[in-house]
């Protein structure tokens, strides 16, 4: 008889391309820092002072602990991707991972319009001090908010290349004004005396007002 030999058929492998960088990475994590660098602590000590804003992020510090304490915890326990939607489906249940995504959602959608409401009030701050006042905010709002669609559009890449020179120029920017302030080429010296002289102005509800910028 003759030697029949079955040979199995190639077994095709799906993996995702590896697309991104160290840089990207990096990016991802100083940029978000790098946020409450510029805006978060300006925010939180104009609601409530200079130790309102450092109580806001000690507060926000211990959440984003548990947080990651939490994450570490369940993680292990899930045999499954999908992040806070596979917690949450295996803590509570599917309605909660719902629930999850859909404030996720909101919470993103929100973002993206504050950035872009901030894009333009900074324009009209730069254009003030140009000597050009009462520039109309409202066109360059849409303009960034369609920049910033086309960016999802054009996929992770071009969106976290972006953002890594952005974050880049932020970078450097921050270190140079620490530098420079340090010796003395900045009119306006870093003053703390207002740690002394008022630490609370508007009391303990500062604190309270302070805690939604304190988590940036």
């Amino acid at each position: 008889m003759a030697n029949i030999t079955a040979t199995a058929p190639a077994t095709e492998r799906l993996q995702l391309l590896r697309v991104l960088g160290p840089a990207h990475i990096w990016a991802l994590g100083v940029g978000i820092v790098l946020v409450g660098e510029y805006m978060g602590w300006n925010f939180a000590i104009g609601k409530g002072g200079m130790i309102a804003g450092l109580a806001a992020c000690w507060v926000a510090g211990l959440l984003y602990t548990c947080v990651a304490m939490i994450d570490s915890e369940v993680t292990s326990t899930i045999a499954a991707a999908g992040g806070q939607y596979a917690q949450a489906k295996h803590i509570v249940g599917p309605l909660m991972a719902f629930n999850v995504g859909l404030f996720l959602v909101m919470a993103y959608t929100m973002l993206e319009a504050a950035n872009a409401i901030t894009v333009g009030y900074l324009l009209d701050t730069v254009a003030g001090m140009l000597g050009h006042t009462g520039l109309n905010q409202k066109p360059f709002i849409i303009l960034a908010v369609m920049f910033l669609a086309w960016l999802n559009f054009r996929g992770v890449l071009a969106t976290l290349t972006f953002n890594l020179v952005i974050t880049a120029i932020a970078f450097l920017a921050i270190i140079a004004l620490f530098i420079s302030v340090q010796l003395g080429v900045s009119a306006v010296p870093m003053d703390f005396s207002a740690i002394t002289t008022a630490p609370l102005p508007y009391g303990w509800i500062g604190i309270v007002a302070a805690l939604h910028f304190g988590l940036w």
